[in-house]
Protein backbone atom coordinates (compact mmCIF):
# COMPACT_ATOMS: atom_id res chain seq x y z
CA UNK A 1 0.00 0.00 0.00
CA UNK A 2 2.59 2.46 0.96
CA UNK A 3 4.13 1.95 -3.16
CA UNK A 4 1.00 2.97 -4.41
CA UNK A 5 1.04 6.12 -2.56
CA UNK A 6 4.66 7.09 -3.45
CA UNK A 7 3.36 7.08 -6.85
CA UNK A 8 0.22 8.48 -6.09
CA UNK A 9 0.42 11.15 -4.69
CA UNK A 10 3.18 13.00 -7.53
CA UNK A 11 0.56 12.22 -9.98
CA UNK A 12 -2.16 13.83 -8.03
CA UNK A 13 -0.31 17.02 -7.55
CA UNK A 14 0.57 17.33 -11.24
CA UNK A 15 -2.74 16.66 -12.26
CA UNK A 16 -3.85 19.86 -10.34
CA UNK A 17 -1.38 21.88 -11.95
CA UNK A 18 -1.81 21.07 -15.16
CA UNK A 19 -5.51 21.53 -14.24
CA UNK A 20 -5.07 24.79 -12.84
CA UNK A 21 -2.94 26.16 -15.12
CA UNK A 22 -4.81 25.24 -18.05
CA UNK A 23 -7.75 27.29 -16.81
CA UNK A 24 -9.33 29.88 -19.40
CA UNK A 25 -12.71 32.38 -18.27
CA UNK A 26 -15.32 31.43 -20.17
CA UNK A 27 -18.43 33.73 -20.78
CA UNK A 28 -21.37 32.91 -18.99
CA UNK A 29 -23.61 29.79 -20.82
CA UNK A 30 -26.77 32.97 -20.88
CA UNK A 31 -24.57 35.01 -22.77
CA UNK A 32 -24.97 34.98 -25.98
CA UNK A 33 -22.47 36.50 -28.96
CA UNK A 34 -23.42 39.45 -30.36
CA UNK A 35 -25.48 38.95 -33.70
CA UNK A 36 -24.16 39.14 -37.01
CA UNK A 37 -25.92 41.67 -39.23
CA UNK A 38 -26.11 41.90 -42.90
CA UNK A 39 -26.64 44.72 -45.55
CA UNK A 40 -27.54 44.21 -48.66
CA UNK A 41 -26.17 46.18 -50.96
CA UNK A 42 -28.26 45.41 -53.99
CA UNK A 43 -29.22 47.90 -57.39
CA UNK A 44 -33.16 48.57 -57.36
CA UNK A 45 -32.71 47.95 -61.43
CA UNK A 46 -30.80 46.50 -63.48
CA UNK A 47 -30.71 45.96 -67.58
CA UNK A 48 -30.79 43.07 -69.04
CA UNK A 49 -27.62 41.17 -70.19
CA UNK A 50 -25.65 43.91 -68.23
CA UNK A 51 -23.34 42.30 -65.64
CA UNK A 52 -23.75 43.63 -61.73
CA UNK A 53 -22.12 42.94 -58.11
CA UNK A 54 -24.61 42.01 -55.92
CA UNK A 55 -23.23 42.62 -52.41
CA UNK A 56 -23.45 42.14 -48.60
CA UNK A 57 -21.88 43.40 -45.84
CA UNK A 58 -21.37 41.57 -42.73
CA UNK A 59 -20.72 43.23 -39.19
CA UNK A 60 -20.54 42.06 -36.17
CA UNK A 61 -20.99 45.21 -33.44
CA UNK A 62 -18.67 47.78 -35.28
CA UNK A 63 -16.34 44.71 -36.99
CA UNK A 64 -16.82 43.84 -40.01
CA UNK A 65 -16.67 39.84 -40.92
CA UNK A 66 -14.31 38.77 -42.83
CA UNK A 67 -14.01 35.13 -42.41
CA UNK A 68 -17.43 33.99 -42.31
CA UNK A 69 -17.89 30.05 -43.12
CA UNK A 70 -19.96 30.22 -46.09
CA UNK A 71 -22.07 33.33 -47.89
CA UNK A 72 -23.83 32.37 -50.91
CA UNK A 73 -26.06 34.07 -53.14
CA UNK A 74 -29.07 32.32 -54.37
CA UNK A 75 -31.63 34.44 -57.40
CA UNK A 76 -34.88 33.41 -59.32
CA UNK A 77 -37.83 35.28 -60.78
CA UNK A 78 -40.15 36.14 -57.86
CA UNK A 79 -42.56 33.90 -60.69
CA UNK A 80 -40.54 30.55 -60.10
CA UNK A 81 -39.73 30.39 -56.45
CA UNK A 82 -37.83 27.60 -55.69
CA UNK A 83 -39.30 24.72 -53.14
CA UNK A 84 -38.47 25.21 -49.47
CA UNK A 85 -36.97 22.36 -48.43
CA UNK A 86 -39.23 19.99 -46.03
CA UNK A 87 -39.30 19.86 -42.09
CA UNK A 88 -37.65 16.41 -42.09
CA UNK A 89 -34.97 17.95 -44.55
CA UNK A 90 -34.09 20.35 -42.33
CA UNK A 91 -31.56 23.27 -43.30
CA UNK A 92 -29.58 22.84 -46.70
CA UNK A 93 -25.91 23.14 -46.79
CA UNK A 94 -23.78 25.25 -48.52
CA UNK A 95 -23.36 22.28 -50.69
CA UNK A 96 -27.38 21.72 -51.54
CA UNK A 97 -27.78 25.03 -52.02
CA UNK A 98 -24.93 25.00 -54.93
CA UNK A 99 -26.67 22.26 -56.23
CA UNK A 100 -29.98 23.98 -56.18
CA UNK A 101 -28.57 27.17 -57.46
CA UNK A 102 -26.75 29.16 -54.97
CA UNK A 103 -23.45 31.15 -56.08
CA UNK A 104 -20.24 31.14 -53.34
CA UNK A 105 -19.34 34.94 -53.01
CA UNK A 106 -16.20 36.26 -52.50
CA UNK A 107 -14.75 38.38 -49.84
CA UNK A 108 -13.23 41.37 -51.20
CA UNK A 109 -12.35 43.07 -47.83
CA UNK A 110 -13.95 44.69 -45.25
CA UNK A 111 -16.90 42.52 -44.24
CA UNK A 112 -18.26 42.82 -48.25
CA UNK A 113 -18.69 39.76 -50.12
CA UNK A 114 -19.79 39.87 -53.92
CA UNK A 115 -20.95 38.23 -56.42
CA UNK A 116 -20.98 39.05 -60.69
CA UNK A 117 -24.46 38.28 -61.84
CA UNK A 118 -25.83 39.03 -65.60
CA UNK A 119 -29.58 38.64 -65.75
CA UNK A 120 -30.68 37.48 -69.32
CA UNK A 121 -34.64 38.23 -69.21
CA UNK A 122 -36.17 41.00 -67.93
CA UNK A 123 -38.64 40.71 -64.65
CA UNK A 124 -38.57 41.05 -61.17
CA UNK A 125 -36.33 38.94 -59.32
CA UNK A 126 -35.58 38.20 -55.55
CA UNK A 127 -31.77 37.84 -54.00
CA UNK A 128 -31.31 35.76 -51.35
CA UNK A 129 -28.13 36.04 -49.11
CA UNK A 130 -27.23 32.65 -47.34
CA UNK A 131 -24.97 33.65 -44.57
CA UNK A 132 -22.92 31.28 -41.98
CA UNK A 133 -20.85 32.37 -39.50
CA UNK A 134 -19.96 30.13 -36.44
CA UNK A 135 -23.32 28.71 -35.17
CA UNK A 136 -25.24 32.29 -36.51
CA UNK A 137 -27.32 31.36 -39.77
CA UNK A 138 -29.16 34.46 -41.62
CA UNK A 139 -31.11 34.87 -44.83
CA UNK A 140 -31.82 38.26 -46.14
CA UNK A 141 -33.44 38.91 -49.25
CA UNK A 142 -33.74 41.94 -51.86
CA UNK A 143 -35.66 42.33 -54.63
CA UNK A 144 -34.59 44.04 -57.96
CA UNK A 145 -35.68 44.72 -61.39
CA UNK A 146 -34.65 43.51 -64.76
CA UNK A 147 -35.56 45.88 -67.91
Amino acid sequence: MKGHVRWFTPLLILLLIVTGCSYTEQSPPDEMPEMIRVKMMIPDKVKVNEEVALQIKLTQGEKPVDDADHVQFQIWNEQNEPEAPSIEQGMMNADELEARGAVKAHSIGDGVYEVKHTFLEPGKYVVQAHVTSGAMHTMPRSKIVVE
